[in-house]
């Protein structure tokens, strides 16, 4: 009798944990924390990084394929005024615009330098609507 009053519950949290992963896996995609996104054409989606401390130079620059996504604006999200020496975050939003596998490379440097500090890749796949 133990045992089946603790399978019931497991399978709740089991079936809650499952119905997560598959809504918050979709968002995901969309602000893309993976080094893989799937994303649909023509929905905007973007990519979130954490920035160096703002006063380094650091800053995360972008090379993607311009047939297949279009970059359509890129901001600096400031750090919380009240935690001392956190990093702010870079956001890119691109667009799709067909259909198809592509990449978009990260680049973490400081402009007048020639040295790259940090690259990230992804993999995009672009699905039809």
């Amino acid at each position: 009798m133990i045992k089946s009053l603790m399978t019931k519950p497991v399978r709740f949290l089991t079936g809650l944990f499952l119905i997560a992963v598959l809504v918050f896996g979709s968002w995901q995609s969309s602000f893309a924390t993976n080094d893989e996104i799937t994303v649909i054409l023509k929905q905007p989606f973007r990519i979130v990084l954490a920035a160096a401390i703002g006063s380094t130079g650091y800053s995360w620059s972008d090379q993607f394929d311009k047939a297949f996504l279009k970059l359509k604006k890129s901001w600096y999200e400031k750090p919380d005024p009240k935690l001392l020496g956190a990093s702010g975050k870079q956001v890119f939003m691109f667009v799709p615009l067909k259909p198809g596998n592509t990449k978009i490379e990260m680049r973490l440097k400081r402009p007048w330098e020639s040295s790259v500090s940090k690259t990230k890749v992804y993999q995009i796949s672009i699905l039809p609507k």
